[in-house]
């Protein structure tokens, strides 16, 4: 039994004391706090599981991609087209698997609260037309034009430079799967007092109402249609990365209208560990 004593002193310099049983409450208060403690458990038992797993498979993979591009090369002779063809197969699927197990890894490690930002200062205009040269050559696959309008002062920016090409070729890349052949993908870049903007913009289908709240989650996946299928974690990156910077990500998208992604970023950027 647990009890809530108080007392309160009387004039004729008696004392009154009363006694409230509050053992059901302090029972509840006990299980809601063991059962947050076995949750965060949990977390980060999966976290760690996870991290341990892609681990043990990213050593044999960094293996089968280094044949296979050794093959796709042919450094030890020449191949014949159906040969190009599968060893080209090999490599490219290797290297999408890949991608998707460094993602799962910046997850766990995010989820784990141990993701650190290596903060140092940005050229912004050349970080962002070094990400269109990267997507130009999807984006001619599907004859697709692509707009880069960034002005030449926009100056630097103190942040993950990693982590904001990350952000950058999840969001194009996402564009260009998304966009329909000679359709339009766009970056733009802004800069004021407060904030820099990037936005990347497409002439794609659009995302329906319904899964514009979902679209930022771990593995989500939407219904519309689109070039390869991935593991739904780049957005969930994307929003979390632009977060540790002490951003935030707007989406502005109708179904048949495209879809517009913008990055707030503090434009004295943020302290970093």
């Amino acid at each position: 039994v647990i009890l809530d004593c108080a007392n309160v002193p009387l004039p004729d310099g008696a004392v009154l004391l009363s006694y409230l049983d509050v053992t059901d409450s302090a029972r509840v208060e006990k299980a809601l706090r063991e059962r947050a403690e076995a949750m965060a458990e949990a977390n980060r038992l999966k976290s760690e599981f996870i991290a341990n797993v892609s681990f043990e498979v990213r050593t044999p993979l960094n293996t089968v991609i280094g044949f296979a591009d050794i093959l796709a090369g042919e450094h030890f002779g020449a191949l014949n087209r159906r040969q190009k063809e599968y060893s080209r197969g090999i490599l490219e699927t290797s290297e999408g698997l890949m991608s998707i197990i460094e993602d799962i890894l910046d997850l766990a490690t995010i989820e784990a609260g141990q993701m650190s930002l290596h903060a140092g200062a940005v050229d912004l205009h050349a970080m962002l037309a070094s990400m269109i040269s990267l997507i130009r050559e999807r984006a001619r696959r599907k004859s697709l034009h692509l707009e880069f309008d960034c002005p030449a002062d926009i100056g630097w920016l103190v942040a993950d430079e990693k982590r904001l090409k990350q952000v950058l070729f999840n969001l194009l890349s996402n564009a260009v799967s998304f966009t329909p052949e000679r359709g339009a993908v766009g970056l733009r870049a802004e800069r004021d007092a407060e904030e820099v903007r990037f936005t990347v913009s497409d002439t794609g289908p659009g995302i329906p109402k319904a899964e514009k709240d979902l679209i930022f989650g771990a593995f989500a996946r939407g219904s519309i249609p689109r070039e390869g299928q991935g593991a739904g974690l780049g957005l969930s990156l994307v929003k979390r990365f632009v977060e540790l910077h002490g951003g935030r990500v707007e989406l502005s998208s109708a179904p048949g209208r495209g879809t517009a992604i913008t990055c707030h970023l503090p434009a004295e950027g943020k302290e970093t560990a």
